[in-house]
């Protein structure tokens, strides 16, 4: 945004930080976190650094204080964290990673999406660990784990129903993964976090 101090952005819409091109997206991504609740990860998005130019970013979007007791007024926490130089290695990972978002309720191999990326297996891994923060493997992971945890909170299926459709081999292996990732079986997250 080009301001020096978090005080500066904190509190203040897209429209008053971003161009409004580009402010209209991220606030339409605002609303829908708000609406749903679920939050954005691993979005890609280009974004007009505050000298002009463009440069892949990274975008997750959580919603925070919708506790009426501590924090009454709900709010959008957004953290952008810009890739590295090089604009085909962001496209290439784009693609990767769009792909891994949209086919992770089926098998997913590293090589394949090293592939997409347009990347060497190693190259891959390096980049992937370097933007992300954790491993390919890690990362799909996560976006099961993310699809069952909303699966549990806003729906009645089953244990097994939710583990296919996220992705895990089995039942066993979906609430051992669950239970590592978030700390309580799905039975007791699910108990903990319906919205129905």
């Amino acid at each position: 945004t080009g301001k020096r101090s978090a005080s500066l952005v904190i509190g203040r819409g897209a429209s008053a930080l971003f161009p409004a091109h580009l402010a209209a997206s991220y606030e339409a991504q605002d609303r829908a976190v708000f609406a749903t609740g679920r939050a954005v990860r691993f979005q890609f998005e280009i974004i007009s650094a505050p000298d002009g130019s463009d440069g892949w970013y990274l975008t997750n979007k959580q919603l925070v204080g919708d506790d009426a007791e501590t924090r009454p007024v709900p709010t959008v926490v957004s953290v952008e964290a810009q890739l590295p130089r090089g604009h085909d290695a962001g496209i290439g990972l784009r693609c990767a990673i769009d792909h891994a978002r949209e086919q992770f309720g089926s098998p997913l191999r590293v090589d394949d999406l090293a592939a997409i990326a347009g990347l060497s297996i190693p190259a891959f891994e390096r980049v992937v660990r370097r933007t992300l923060g954790v491993s390919p493997k890690q990362f799909v992971q996560r976006l099961r784990v993310d699809h069952a945890a909303s699966m549990l909170a806003t729906t009645d299926a089953s244990l097994a129903d939710i583990a296919t459709a996220s992705g895990f081999y089995d039942q066993s292996q979906f609430t051992r993964i669950f239970r590592t990732a978030v700390g309580l079986p799905p039975g007791a997250y699910r108990a903990g976090h319906t919205s129905r």
